[in-house]
């Protein structure tokens, strides 16, 4: 009864930031749903006097799981700044072109195909361009294929300056032959399994965007958790649920895949080793472990 107390007290401290008091809700009910014993301890941000530090330590809650304290910080998945009608376009053309590329991609060598292209040319583009479009990379695909060597076409560049399309060889899985890489100067991600049955991600500008924020908490908050707490586990809360903020606009959050956001952790972490020990995602598809082993949910 004295964990749960502390546990409804901590939340009650909370209650100035609900977005915050909601996902340290769903962390402590996620954690004991498998079968693990959590509950808030304190929140060194609010009770500064409770924990004595000088100065205050930056983050939000204190969380005992299975009777180990750490120290747990709350923060957004931010969502990119983009064109959505250049995102739409993408998902089109990469659509498109995983179906038109698939039997080229089984005689490629490794199985699969890489192509990276910007989606600019299509965008705002009459169908039958579009078509043109996407016969070039269809038949750029087919004498990469025949002469068993990346290709680029520099004769048939479109006449505004998009990036140059080019196409590769991957090792892929009969189910993820093609893989669509845009290089426009927007956010973008692309992953597959390989066939070793590893996840391999390209975060593109992810990492300059999204990755930026996350990057932020570890180098500045986190990191001077860790300066005065040298062995105590800290951990990191990512939150992608979609919610309204004061004013009843939905907040700007980015819903990524776990896989995705696991990769991009551990990117941004070995450029801070030591500073994070544990990193959880709240998501509309529950609680997830993306940082430190994948497949427990303790510190």
């Amino acid at each position: 009864m004295a964990a749960e107390a502390s546990t409804e007290s901590v939340l009650r401290l909370m209650a100035d930031k609900p977005r915050e008091q909601t996902a340290f809700m769903s962390l402590i009910a996620g954690l004991r749903t498998v079968g693990l014993e959590a509950d808030l301890l304190g929140s060194p941000e609010r009770q500064e006097g409770l924990y004595g530090y000088a100065p205050p330590i930056p983050v939000d809650a204190e969380v005992a799981i299975n009777g180990v304290a750490g120290f747990v910080d709350h923060t957004v998945v931010p969502a990119p700044q983009e064109d959505p009608r250049r995102v739409a376009t993408q998902d089109v053309v990469a659509h498109e072109l995983i179906g038109r590329l698939q039997d080229l991609a089984a005689r490629a060598p490794g199985g699969g195909l890489w192509v990276s292209i910007s989606a600019s040319p299509w965008l705002g583009a009459k169908k039958k361009d579009r078509e043109r479009l996407y016969d070039r990379v269809v038949e750029m695909a087919r004498k990469a294929v025949e002469r068993r060597k990346p290709f680029v076409d520099l004769k048939k560049l479109p006449q505004k300056p998009f990036p140059v399309p080019t196409i590769g060889f991957c090792e892929a899985p009969e189910d993820h032959r093609v893989t669509i890489a845009f290089d426009d100067l927007t956010l973008g991600w692309s992953g597959r399994f390989g066939s070793d049955g590893q996840w391999s991600c390209t975060i593109g500008e992810m990492r300059n965007s999204i990755g930026r924020a996350i990057e932020g908490k570890l180098k500045k908050q986190l990191a001077r958790v860790r300066a005065v707490e040298a062995d105590k586990p800290i951990g990191l809360l990512l939150d992608s649920r979609p919610m309204h903020g004061a004013k009843g606009k939905p907040e700007p959050v980015f819903d990524l895949p776990p896989l995705v956001l696991r990769h991009m952790l551990f990117e941004i972490a070995e450029d801070w080793p030591g500073v994070l020990s544990k990193a959880w995602l709240i998501s509309p598809q529950g609680l997830s472990a993306v940082y430190g082993d994948p497949d427990a949910f303790d510190w």
